[in-house]
C-alpha cells in the first residue's frame, strides 16, 4: 500500500513540476489570439533578464516538448518565439492588430527537419 501512494504521490509532483506557468495564462493569450490585442509582456530572458514587449500574438505553438507564444515583437520588428514558462505578465490593450499576411504556423512548430534557429529566433 505504502509503495503505490508514493508513486501517486511522486506522479503528482512531477505534473505539477511540468507546469510552470498559470492556467489563466492560456485563456488569456488565446483571447488575444482570437480577437487580435495587442499586448505587454514581461518576458524573463536567461541572456536579457527581464525585458517588456509590446507584442502582437499569433499562435501558440510546441517546440522542443515547451509550449511558446509566437508574436510580433515590434521591439526586434520581427517574429519571435517565447517560452510561456518565462512570461512573468501579459497585459492585453484595447487596442487590435490587423493579421499579418506572411505569419504561416507551420514556419514555427516542431519539424525533426527544421532547423529553427534559421527559421526564427527564440527570446532565451
Amino acid at each position: 500500500m505504502n509503495g503505490h501512494s508514493n508513486y501517486s504521490n511522486t506522479r503528482t509532483a512531477v505534473q505539477r513540476k511540468q507546469m510552470h506557468y498559470s492556467p489563466n495564462l492560456l485563456s488569456t493569450l488565446n483571447n488575444a489570439i482570437d480577437n487580435r490585442k495587442i499586448a505587454t509582456i514581461e518576458y524573463d530572458s536567461r541572456e536579457k533578464g527581464v525585458t517588456m514587449r509590446e507584442i502582437e500574438p499569433m499562435a501558440i505553438v510546441y517546440k522542443e516538448r515547451k509550449r511558446h507564444l509566437v508574436a510580433w515583437c515590434k521591439l526586434r520588428n520581427d517574429y519571435r518565439a517565447f517560452r510561456l514558462d518565462r512570461l512573468n505578465c501579459i497585459k492585453l490593450k484595447q487596442e487590435e492588430f490587423s493579421r499579418r499576411q506572411d505569419f504561416k504556423i507551420d514556419d514555427f512548430q516542431d519539424d525533426p527537419n527544421a532547423s529553427y534557429e534559421e527559421e526564427f529566433e527564440e527570446e532565451a
